[in-house]
């Protein structure tokens, strides 16, 4: 209950936010708090159940039932936060005026995507079916057809791929891995550049692609089967999940396309001009070669020209000075030439798409639908649950040096740093061998030598063995015994999970009480934590005395499938 209450505002905000419909009519209640029933539909998109892990049907009733707390609690402080009229705060005001666009924004994703990427049947087999094999596959990534085709070209006079890429990719990774993608399954890789390699052969290379990032010339190396891909029903969700994840990318893209054509970015070629102008005559032929052709320096402008119009398009405009402050963000790569008037339409757009979408929201009166409406009031409701938690909940009295001091004396385990020890390790599945190996070795170079030839623990031999500082909670076992070896000689073989280890004690370093000045702040933070955790659960109490909370208990049980943990049983058996 402490770990959920601290974190009960944000975890609610973050979960209901998520909200992507209308409660129905006659929907399953599992809890009403004054006039506010918590739905089946508040709480399973508040709760997304394949982030947890349960063990059995009871634990995860038990998970259930303490988020529903949670929800409880919240709507606690926000029935009290009614009460005492931060309703009408004007810090809440401003709160909300500040992410009402987020609201657009999300209300017409869910709209024009989210509602639209449900998964159907078919379309979870055909991806489950593509996962049958893995693919090994090296590409050449560019910024343009021209330079694609180019290569192409000269793939085709059998030139190296390898050395192509390595030569032209911008591939970040290019240099290092000279195009090569490694091993990877159907889902991994955007959907225009999986089509195009999974229907490869071997030693093939496609025409150009294009994707999101540029244009890809892909090369096959090798296509295996998948050992690791499970039934299709042991992986339903997660494959509904990547499906789902999928289709609400490709949406997306369709849907930025469309906007893309419908808000044509217009670029003033006037003023480009007039911008290109202004360089020749500010400097020399020989200055200007060197300067790039796709910034200006403000400085040099005055507030007439700041406000010349470079680009326009339904509903809004970008002035010459507002272009020139935004693209400072960007590299000098990724800025147009003033005469690429393409490029700059193509900049421009991505640099005011939030625009241009809020735009797009208003027009289809996103701004009066339900759904808006829904998550704005949510919003400022759980703000002002946030403000009753913060401001009107009193706080409890801080801890005094006395109080602080007395927890040191009590809790000195807290405050010791455990005792360590430096070894060097072999670990051996055969015990006569780590017997042989002890009696051999004279000294820590050959126990080194030999850690790097024979351990078997995993990432050990690039480090000769080295296993550091280890403590008790660590290795007992190791531990125990090298804590009785002197430093420089070599114990074992200790018996470790089946295996056996000989070691060479390097270090030791007895266990360290911490100074109480040094932890004195930590106390007083963390006892200051607690006390106010207390008041909150108090203040929670008290609050259920006033207002009437019922809870439903078997109605969150029937979301619970007993009969999947039986059959779970029933495996490990």
């Amino acid at each position: 209950m402490n770990t959920r209450t601290n974190c009960l505002i944000l975890t609610i905000l973050v979960g209901l936010l998520l909200m992507t419909g209308c409660g129905q009519e006659g929907e399953k209640v599992f809890a009403e708090i004054g006039d506010h029933k918590v739905t089946q539909q508040e709480f399973d998109e508040s709760f997304p159940i394949w982030t947890f892990r349960f063990t059995s049907a009871q634990d995860e009733f038990d998970g259930k039932r303490a988020h529903l707390d949670s929800l409880i609690n919240t709507w606690l402080l926000i029935d009290a936060a009614y009460e005492m009229g931060l309703d009408q705060s004007e810090e809440l005001a401003r709160v909300v005026v500040l992410n009402e666009d987020k609201f657009l924004l999300d209300a017409l994703y869910q709209k024009y995507v989210l509602s639209k990427a449900v998964p159907t049947e078919s379309e979870l087999i055909d991806h489950y079916n593509h996962m049958e094999f893995r693919i090994r596959a090296a590409h050449i990534l560019v910024d343009n057809l021209d330079t694609a085709q180019m290569l192409m070209g000269r793939l085709e006079q059998g030139e190296s791929f390898e050395k192509l890429a390595f030569d032209y990719s911008i591939d970040p990774s290019a240099q290092q891995r000279k195009g090569d993608l490694g091993y990877f399954t159907w889902g991994a890789m955007v959907e225009e550049f999986q089509q195009a390699a999974f229907a490869l052969e071997p030693g093939e290379v496609s025409t150009p692609v294009k994707t999101q990032f540029g244009f890809h010339i892909i090369k096959l190396i090798d296509r295996v089967p998948n050992a690791q891909r499970p039934d299709l029903e042991s992986t339903r969700d997660e494959l509904t999940a990547e499906v789902t994840k999928q289709k609400q990318g490709r949406l997306g893209m369709e849907y930025i396309e469309q906007l893309r054509e419908k808000y044509t970015i217009r670029i003033d070629t006037v003023t480009c001009r007039y911008v290109m102008n202004k360089r020749e005559q500010m400097y020399p032929p020989m200055v200007l070669k060197t300067l790039p052709k796709n910034d200006f320096d403000t400085e040099a402008l005055d507030r007439d020209e700041k406000e010349l119009v470079l680009a326009s398009w339904e509903g809004g405009q970008l002035t010459l000075m507002e272009y020139l402050t935004q693209i400072r963000e960007m590299s000098p790569q990724q800025r147009p030439d003033f005469d690429n008037y393409d490029g700059l339409a193509e900049t421009i757009f991505a640099l005011k798409s939030r625009d241009i979408l809020i735009i797009e929201a208003h027009r289809e009166s996103i701004d009066t639908s339900p759904e808006f409406l829904r998550k704005l009031k949510l919003f400022r409701e759980l703000n002002m649950a946030d403000l009753m938690k913060s401001d009107s909940i009193p706080r409890p009295e801080p801890p005094d040096d006395e109080t602080i001091r007395r927890y040191y004396d009590e809790h000195l385990d807290e405050f010791t740093t455990p005792a360590k020890v430096h070894i060097y390790e072999i670990l051996l599945s055969d015990e006569l061998q780590a017997q042989k190996l002890k009696n051999e070795i004279r000294s820590l170079a050959a126990f080194k030598e030999k850690a790097t030839e024979l351990t078997e623990r995993p990432g050990r031999r690039t480090t000769k063995g080295d296993m550091e500082y280890i403590e008790e909670t660590w290795f007992p076992e190791i531990f125990k015994a090298a804590w009785e070896t002197p430093i420089g000689a070599i114990g074992g073989p200790v018996a470790s999970f089946s295996k056996h280890s000989i070691f060479y004690v390097v270090d030791r370093l007895d266990a360290q009480l911490k100074d109480y000045l040094g932890q004195k702040r930590l106390i007083y933070e963390k006892l200051a934590a607690e006390r106010s955790e207390a008041a909150l659960l108090q203040w929670f109490e008290e609050r259920r005395e006033v207002t009437p909370v019922k809870v439903y208990e078997d109605r969150l049980w029937g979301t619970v499938d007993e009969k999947t943990y039986a059959e779970m049983d029933t495996t490990q058996n």
